[in-house]
């Protein structure tokens, strides 16, 4: 298997907004990227049809943020948010209390069995916090 970090994406507007944690997302020259989300979630499904997100990257000691957006198959999720919201100018949200964020606009998407992996071209990027990038362990995860 690769290394791969662990990211929050969140899609809808600053109001109303949608998120889900993955971990495969790669930077494939200076202003693109390309994600792979889970096929017939709702924060996939709102991300198609609003076509900007932004993905937020999650540094070392931030298992549990993971977990607020990892979905019905997470083990452990937590009670309340931990997530410091801000809203942004592209009126889509970002998370603060992490190591970077990237607003993007969707310019591809390809479905791959059960997955959607979708290009995207960079917008802006913004730097948070100074930390190490958080690894992806399936087993912190998942039942």
């Amino acid at each position: 298997m690769f290394t791969n970090g662990v990211y929050i994406i969140l899609t809808g507007t600053n109001d109303s907004y949608k998120g889900m944690s993955i971990a495969w997302v790669t930077q494939i020259e200076k202003h693109h990227l390309i994600i792979s989300a889970p096929k017939g979630s709702q924060a996939t499904n709102l991300l198609l049809k609003r076509e900007m997100f932004s993905v937020n990257e999650l540094g070392e000691g931030q298992e549990a943020l993971a977990r607020e957006f990892g979905g019905s198959k997470c083990a452990k999720q937590t009670e309340s948010s931990i997530a410091q919201i801000k809203p942004t100018e592209q009126n889509v949200p970002i998370i603060v209390n992490c190591s970077s964020s990237t607003i993007c606009r969707i310019s591809s998407v390809v479905e791959v069995n059960e997955q959607v992996v979708i290009t995207a071209k960079i917008s802006n990027s913004l730097n948070g916090s100074n930390m190490q990038p958080l690894i992806f362990n399936k087993a912190n995860y998942f039942r």
